[in-house]
């Protein structure tokens, strides 16, 4: 299979010519990968945009001062789709890890300064592009929306909402210190989990706590630091954060 063959199948490309996906395809790099390589990780500056052409990659929250595990992976993707949309998107800083999540990954690096600029110089290409990655961002979006309802069972289950608004506001880095305080010592049967908007967008990033057979409890304007005292107080010693409670954030 060609390169031009490769992107056709690309949700994000397949609306361009074949003159424009060869312009493209010059600009992309084959790698290789074998069963817990890591391909980028969080921080990184991103260099590439990924598509995946054999294998399966996981993008997870990498804790601090723990080896990696597929218990923080976040999102799983397949063949034909498109990782490292950051590339794109100032700062250009990786907001994840990737690892090859199968025996063999097979992927496309595409390399985002010749890409940004051909984009540039094509202004309907780069629209076509850019429109086609937020349905892709969207949709992923959703489907991590939609896995909150799949959570495991446990006595605690903490929400972080990922909407596009949340995660402009540093929802991302809430995730990650939430992951991190839920495998911490004195913690127990808490689940993390991502949700979408609330409607209340100046608020973000939001956290929902909810402990088995207490009401919820929404917080607001969270970040690493004020979601490691929600567990310490709220989560391990049933002192809700009074401060930082969502206006109409209890049910």
């Amino acid at each position: 299979m060609t390169v031009i063959d490769v992107l056709r199948q690309v949700e994000a490309f397949q609306s361009l010519s074949d003159d424009e996906l060869s312009a493209i395809g010059k600009l992309a790099t084959e790698k290789r990968f074998s069963y817990g390589d890591q391909l980028f990780k969080d921080g990184d500056s991103a260099t590439y945009l990924w598509i995946v052409e054999e294998g399966m990659i996981d993008l997870r929250f990498d804790l601090p001062g723990r080896d990696t595990s597929e218990e923080s992976t976040l999102s799983s993707i397949s063949v034909n789709k498109i990782i490292g949309w950051s590339s794109l998107v100032p700062p250009y800083k990786y907001k994840l890890s990737a690892y090859c999540a199968s025996s063999r990954c097979r992927v496309l690096a595409i390399d985002r300064e010749p890409l940004r600029e051909f984009l540039s110089g094509h202004p309907k290409t780069g629209y076509q592009v850019m429109s086609a990655m937020l349905r892709v961002v969207g949709n992923r979006f959703q489907r991590l929306q939609g896995s909150a309802d799949d959570a495991p069972f446990a006595p605690v289950k903490v929400t972080v909402h990922l909407a596009t608004c949340g995660i402009s506001a540093g929802a991302r880095d809430v995730m990650k210190a939430a992951i991190e305080a839920a495998s911490g010592p004195g913690v127990e049967r808490v689940v993390v989990t991502s949700g979408g908007c609330l409607g209340r967008c100046v608020t973000e990033p939001n956290v929902t706590v909810e402990i088995q057979n207490q009401g919820a409890v929404v917080y607001q304007k969270m970040n690493p630091e004020k979601i490691r005292r929600i567990f310490d107080e709220h989560i391990v010693n049933g002192r809700v954060v009074s401060d930082w409670v969502l206006e109409g954030g209890t049910r």
